[in-house]
């Protein structure tokens, strides 16, 4: 299965014009139909479809100022990276978002969306460099792309990719506020999830710095009410707002993981289980079947 997604990412990335056409709609009532494949500040690149499919006729240039808008065609090689983001996405999410990256406050291009994508590649790596990067990403989508959505969607990213780096008290104040403001029902969830792996990020570096926490009152205090705080934010979306499947899941697999950390067996089994049976085509179903099947092997 994973070959034939690498297959169909690779064709896709070479062959745009394989893709449906963009149309650009020009001042003086014409249109040109092709593939968007670049643009400097006077002009847009189009690639011009050919008499046989899967052709090009070659590309022409139009001048930015005779433009009225631009009809962007679905992009099926970020549908692809959307599908299954992750390392074996990630060079084909980089030339997307390179060839989409100058179009970013055009309206209707899905830079945004490519650059978000792309972020979510990086990020999933897990590496420090490509967090980095990731927080480079993320940053530009945020302060630059035409549409409100996707930078909200950069701004979750750039706070989950702190917390990843172990950064989470810099922008702890921010994800609070995400979370008392949000008047959409996805962004008030996702700051759950935010203010949740934040909070057991903390608890794991206090743990950390204080390996006898157990002996220190005011430690073991602060421990407590990390734990509650995180198990509280990563349930919410379970309790609360259980159809959303993504959101409740990934909520659960924040708990499976506090209850991993804190060794407490049970709880961890409860969770996981809850994930398989209610959630199995999740990603975090995923790792929490790898979990009891560690367990039933070493019972």
């Amino acid at each position: 299965m994973k070959t034939r997604f690498c297959i169909m990412l690779f064709l896709l990335a070479a062959a745009p014009s394989l893709v449906a056409d963009d149309e650009v709609r020009l001042k003086d009532g014409n249109t040109r139909k092709g593939r968007i494949v670049g643009m400097d500040e006077t002009s847009f690149r189009l690639s011009l479809p050919g008499p046989v499919p899967g052709q090009s006729a070659g590309t022409t240039s139009i001048p930015r100022a005779n433009v009225e808008r631009i009809i962007f065609a679905p992009d099926q090689t970020l549908e692809a990276v959307r599908a299954n983001p992750g390392r074996g996405a990630l060079n084909t999410a980089r030339v997307r978002w390179q060839t989409l990256q100058p179009m970013l406050a055009i309206p209707e291009s899905r830079a945004g969306d490519a650059g978000n994508l792309y972020g979510e590649c990086l990020r999933l790596t897990g590496e420090s460099a490509r967090l980095e990067e990731a927080l480079g990403v993320y940053a530009e989508v945020e302060q630059g792309a035409w549409n409100p959505a996707d930078r909200e969607d950069a701004k979750r990213g750039r706070l989950r990719t702190m917390i990843d780096l172990g950064r989470s008290q810099e922008v702890a104040a921010e994800i609070e506020q995400l979370a008392t403001s949000a008047q959409d029902p996805d962004l008030l969830l996702d700051s759950k999830l935010l203010i949740a792996s934040a909070r057991l990020a903390a608890m794991q570096t206090l743990v950390a710095d204080n390996p006898r926490w157990h002996e220190d009152p005011p430690v073991r205090a602060e421990r407590l009410r990390l734990l509650h705080e995180t198990a509280d934010n990563a349930l919410y979306p379970f309790l609360f707002h259980g159809t959303a499947r993504g959101q409740a899941a990934k909520g659960l697999g924040i708990l499976l993981e506090l209850y991993q950390f804190t060794g407490d067996e049970d709880e961890a089994r409860k969770v996981a289980t809850d994930l398989t049976e209610i959630y199995s085509d999740s990603p975090e179903a995923k790792k929490a079947a790898e979990f009891l099947k560690k367990k039933t092997e070493k019972s």
